[in-house]
């Protein structure tokens, strides 16, 4: 992952203290302060656009130009937080918000527990069509099924919807 400090320059305008609002890291004590430094930040931004589905927003910095989104996760307690984003129309937006750093963390947190458990293969292949992987001694898919079903029973979480966006990996934005 490339470091959130050192991605695209934060312009630095007189009264304005986006640049003191670094990239958020995937960690619950980084979500939470944000989530308190939010509503004063929220303040001063412009609203760009709203999903009033998801309960987020999009913002503009009336002084730098800074864009954000909003952010809600019920493992936060569904709190507002706000987080820098690449600049995007809203009609852009509207189609497809970027994904949440919170979900993120919760996403990576709870499926890595998961993959922790040992998965021992059987002789038995999975029974998920076209699948040519051996099932588990435990049950009658391979890895990658199983993971598929749990997540279709709401057992396992499915992965963050949305645009993926620097720094939270490495490539082009969108």
């Amino acid at each position: 992952m490339v470091s959130p400090r050192s991605m695209w320059p934060f312009s630095k305008s007189e009264g304005c203290d986006c640049a003191s609002y670094p990239h958020l890291t995937l960690d619950r004590n980084a979500i939470s302060k944000r989530i308190k430094q939010s509503k004063a930040l929220k303040k001063r931004l412009q609203i760009l656009n709203e999903d009033v589905e998801l309960g987020i927003s999009l913002f503009r910095c009336p002084l730098c130009g800074e864009v954000w989104q909003s952010g809600r996760e019920w493992n936060f307690a569904n709190e507002e937080y706000l987080f820098r984003v690449p600049a995007i129309t809203a009609e852009e937006w509207q189609r497809e918000h970027y994904q949440q750093p919170a979900a993120m963390m919760i996403y990576t947190a709870m499926m890595a527990d998961y993959h922790l458990r040992p998965f021992t293969p059987s002789s038995d292949k999975c029974r998920a069509e076209g699948c040519e992987e051996r099932a588990s001694t435990l049950g009658v898919f391979c890895r990658r099924h199983q993971v598929e079903e749990l997540q279709r029973l709401g057992q396992l979480p499915k992965p963050p919807s949305g645009k993926l966006f620097p720094p939270y990996y490495e490539g082009k934005e969108g």
